[in-house]
């Protein structure tokens, strides 16, 4: 007994739903007949249902299902399946699919309405992880709209079964349901679901490995929801997840949390939650928060009877045991078993950490277990290619076999392809957390291989984001948010009152999360940079020596290559050279606060540490190319007795130092910056601007960001005394302040042509974050990405009054035409007299080639 007033009220939930429960609530007011109280109280229920007030609408449809009883078997059927839905939301699956599985008995069969009960229950059953029987349902149901002529169920029916689709990894099946549901929608003016459509649409592009597009359409689709008044939380969860990926942990906590509220009455959605902040909580190196997130989601899974979201959680608490060396082989077998046919990404992690977790005591089961990774080595996306790579060059490893360099670097392949399809430096950078394994595999593998292949191996994981220029995006809401976060810095330089510059910094923090996400959401190029050859590298190095440091297995070994002669010489382990060179900071930040320090003890620990026999293959006087790991790009090299008379070029691998070096200075024309608030006035500035015959000077009030932009563009060299500050926690906010606020990392990377050389005189100007042990972020390494070839940078906080004159003798050294590292050695060399100069001159570092 069909009601064309409640079939409306109906259709008008999904258009204008505060409409429909308005007309909804008017119905109830005046009572009636059993059939239209009915839709009434269905239609009320259903608006109540999606805002998240479960109980409320469980009585509606309860009530519903009441007056129905008896009436019609299709109008009871409709509303015992919303009722279905409603019951799952609360976390009651078997009351759910009672109610459901009643529903498609007491449909007419061949029906649109048995056809919207078969569709409910699909959903059902897909938030259960019961993949193969909601397309099952969704088989019948898709082609009973289809004949009822019912298009916009039909739709529904598509879109939802392409999301399951997207789920079971089947993206080209649901791609073409999409087109559909998205022509069918269009056609019906359904806004509303041609945003659902459209979210599914963007979780393809995901999956298929382009970052920035799918968080450019989430960030279009948060908009357009936003404005609509609908929060959707699975939008919410969906971002996060692509945010996750591409290594922006903080913002996709943020962008969770932010949906915490609207989970409060939603058991089902509430464990959902949980799950993908424990996902993200791992990505900041939260274990335990982790862990505990992920047990919390286990439970509420559990309770609900859904088997294959619980799989997903014990998955997640597996990684944060793992992490916090509490792993279980017995538990990551019974993981990987249960996604045993699974194609997902999930499938392939579960078995790659089954077969770590055994390969030290049963070689043959871990076998089984990576084997089963590797299968996905051919399909996905580049970065769950690599993870399918990486479980192959491990079984490969295992097994004693040969050609684990192969697939290490068919891993690396996939994420140099994941790589260059991101425009954000920062993004690129991250990319190294996932190549932290595979590198390690090849510096284990490439060692016996000899120097050669050692120095290669090493290279194709080292400061890979620095392999081309990255444009800024040209963008004016992203300079909006620049000049905001400059106005907040200055603000907050200025401001005395704890509390006020509190509520600043949150602001400034909001702003360049904003500048973050813009940037993430910016397309690479798609360029791939190659590594140098062996022949490439002697040919550059001319009379200089190479000194390539790499980790292998907690061992430094480092390859030194001298006139086209290679060597490979054991240092000595790692831990022993990150506590010496952590003790030769201390020191040499107490010897700049003019405390009586025996440096000469500490360089000599610090060297033995480092270098250990590399010192006895080093003839005094010959130029030295230093590549270490990541980490140590902030060691004071400088100090080192074998070191600090000769110069000594810093480079984050072999191939930057060879693209450095073939740079060609754009002019002879020099940029001098004194910005605001220096203890010594910038007063070597004056001094070292009459050494060039054509300089450009800006100090003080015109030191602003835009006119030194301007000015480094195209300089052939550039000073910038400046105070500093790096950015741990954002490393890509490190900048120095001028006259109207900071010049940032961002701001490097919209220079056209950077400054050939550059000084940077500020405190901490040199320091990068190490991303993955592999890749850096900073400001000297963004100037080395776009181009320039030498950096002078200091790596601690160095005396204001002796860098004065540090500066003095370096550039005394750049007019006689010498090199940034052979001017830097010279003020070494004169500052060694006077124990607070020395230690500031060795707190410099040159990096690059010029």
């Amino acid at each position: 007994m069909s009601d064309p007033a409640g079939d409306d009220m109906l259709a008008l939930v999904a258009v204008d739903p505060a409409r429909a429960a308005a007309l909804a609530t008017t119905a109830i007011a005046r009572s009636g007949d059993p059939v239209g109280l009915s839709y009434a109280h269905q239609a009320l229920g259903i608006v109540l249902r999606d805002r998240g007030d479960i109980d409320l609408a469980l009585i509606h449809l309860r009530t519903a299902r009441g007056l129905a009883r008896g009436t019609d078997p299709d109008r009871s059927a409709d509303v015992r399946a919303t009722l279905g839905v409603a019951l799952a939301l609360r976390g009651r699956p078997v009351a759910a699919l009672r109610e459901l599985d009643d529903a498609v008995r007491e449909a007419t069969p061949s029906g649109a309405v048995r056809a919207k009960a078969l569709m409910r229950r699909a959903h059902v059953l897909a938030t259960l992880g019961r993949h193969a029987d909601a397309i099952a349902d969704l088989q019948v149901a898709v082609p009973e709209f289809r004949r009822a002529g019912d298009e916009v169920w039909q739709a529904r029916a598509l879109n939802l079964r392409a999301h399951v689709e997207i789920l079971r990894a089947d993206f080209a099946v649901a791609e073409r349901d999409l087109v559909d549901a998205d022509a069918l929608f269009t056609r019906h003016d359904q806004h509303l679901e041609m945003l659902h459509v459209r979210n599914n649409l963007a979780l393809i592009r995901f999956f298929k490995g382009d970052v920035p597009a799918a968080l450019t359409a989430f960030a279009e689709l948060s908009e357009q929801y936003t404005a609509r008044g609908d929060p959707q939380f699975y939008l919410a969860l969906d971002r996060a997840r692509v945010l996750l990926v591409a290594g922006l942990s903080d913002e996709a906590v943020a962008i969770v949390e932010s949906a915490a509220a609207w989970t409060s009455t939603r058991p089902r959605s509430r464990a959902e939650l949980l799950v993908m902040r424990a996902s993200a909580r791992l990505g900041q190196g939260r274990p335990e928060d982790a862990l505990a997130d992920a047990t919390a989601a286990r439970r509420l899974f559990a309770r609900q009877q859904r088997e294959w979201w619980r799989i997903r959680a014990d998955l997640v608490a597996l990684r944060a045991r793992i992490e916090l060396g509490r792993g279980s082989r017995r538990a990551a077998v019974a993981l990987a078993d249960s996604l045993a046919d699974e194609r997902t990404e999930e499938g392939v992690l579960a078995h790659l950490l089954a077969g770590r977790e055994l390969a030290a005591l049963d070689p043959a089961g871990a076998s089984a277990y990576l084997s089963r990774a590797a299968r996905g080595r051919q399909r996905g996306n580049p970065l769950s290619r690599s993870t399918a790579w990486l479980a192959h060059a491990l079984d490969l490893e295992v097994q004693g076999r040969p050609r684990v360099l192969q697939a290490v670097g068919h891993g690396l392949d996939a994420l140099a392809e994941h790589r260059a399809s991101l425009g954000s430096p920062e993004l690129r950078a991250l990319t190294a957390i996932h190549s932290a394994d595979l590198s390690a595999l090849a510096a284990r593998h490439a060692l016996p291989r000899g120097p050669r292949a050692l120095v290669h191996w090493s290279d194709r994981g080292r400061a890979a984001s620095l392999s081309e220029p990255v444009a800024a995006p040209q963008d004016p809401v992203i300079d909006g948010h620049l000049a905001t976060i400059r106005g907040l810095s200055h603000r907050i330089g200025e401001e005395r009152d704890p509390a006020k510059i509190q509520v600043l910094e949150r602001e400034r923090t909001q702003q360049e999360r904003a500048v973050r996400l813009a940037w993430a959401a910016t397309s690479g190029t798609g360029g791939r940079a190659t590594t140098a050859s062996p022949a490439e590298l002697v040919e550059h190095l001319g009379d200089r020596i190479l000194v390539q440091i790499v980790n292998v297995d907690g061992i430094l070994r480092a390859v030194v290559v001298r006139d086209g002669r290679w060597r490979t010489v054991e240092v000595g382990p790692l831990d022993f050279a990150h506590r010496a060179m952590d003790r030769a900071l201390y020191g040499l930040r107490s010897a700049t606060r003019g405390r009586p320090v025996d440096l000469d003890a500490l360089a000599r620990r610090l060297e033995s540490a480092v270098l250990g026999p590399v010192v006895r293959l080093l003839p005094p006087d010959r130029p030295v190319v230093l590549s270490p790991p990541a980490a140590f790009l902030g060691a004071p090299w400088g100090l080192l007795p074998a070191l600090h008379d000769r110069p000594v070029a810093l480079t984050p691998s072999a191939t930057a130092w060879v693209r450095a070096h073939g740079a060609v200075p754009p002019s002879r024309r020099a940029v001098f910056v004194a910005g605001p608030g220096l203890p010594t006035g910038g007063a070597e500035v004056a001094s070292i601007a009459a050494l060039s015959s054509a300089a450009t000077s800006l100090v003080g009030d015109d030191s602003t960001v835009p006119r030194v932009l301007s000015a480094l563009d195209g300089a052939g060299l550039a000073h910038i005394a400046a105070h500093g500050l790096f950015r741990s926690e954002s490393p890509m906010f490190s900048s120095l302040n001028l006259a109207d606020g900071p010049l940032t990392v961002d701001d490097i990377h919209r220079l056209e042509h950077p400054p050939h050389r550059i000084v940077l005189p500020a405190c901490r100007s040199g320091v990068v974050a190490a991303i993955g042990g592999q890749d850096v972020v900073g400001f000297a390494s963004a100037l080395l990405t776009q181009g320039t070839a030498g950096v002078i940078a200091s790596i601690a906080d160095v005396d204001d009054a002796a860098t004065v004159q540090v500066m003095l003798d370096l550039h005394a050294g750049l007019a006689r035409g010498l090199r940034l590292d052979e001017a830097l050695a010279g003020a070494r060399r004169a500052a060694y007299d006077d124990p607070v100069k020395h230690a500031t001159a060795v707190l410099f570092a040159a990096m690059g080639a010029a």
